[in-house]
Formats: C-alpha cells, structure tokens, sequence
C-alpha cells in the first residue's frame, strides 16, 4: 500500500508543478497594459533671437 500512495504523491506533485508552469506561460498571452507615458520638461534656452542666414524670410 505504501508504494501506490507514494506513486500518487509524485503524480500529484507533478500535476501540481505543470499547472503552475502552464498558469506562467499563459501570463505571457494576456495584453500587458501599456507604458505611461509622463512628459519630461524640458527647458526653453534663453538666446537672443537672430538671423542664422537658413531661414532668411523670417527675420530677425
């Protein structure tokens, strides 16, 4: 008697181990939610505006 319940341990422990591998791998299929994106400030320089010669209709 001992044996069958032994064998029936492995077998549950087995069960047990490949239902937790299944649950990890179905984890991978379900839609992740997207990235939230935050908006990173950045600072305007402070020059002088002038005429660079690219844009000559533009002005100074």
């Amino acid at each position: 008697m001992k044996p069958s319940l032994r064998f029936a341990s492995l077998v549950i422990a087995r069960i047990k181990q490949s239902l937790h591998v299944l649950k990890e791998d179905l984890r991978q299929w379900v839609p992740q939610p997207a990235p939230v994106l935050v908006p990173i400030p950045i600072p305007a320089e402070r020059r002088a505006r002038r005429s660079d010669g690219r844009h000559p209709a533009r002005g100074e």
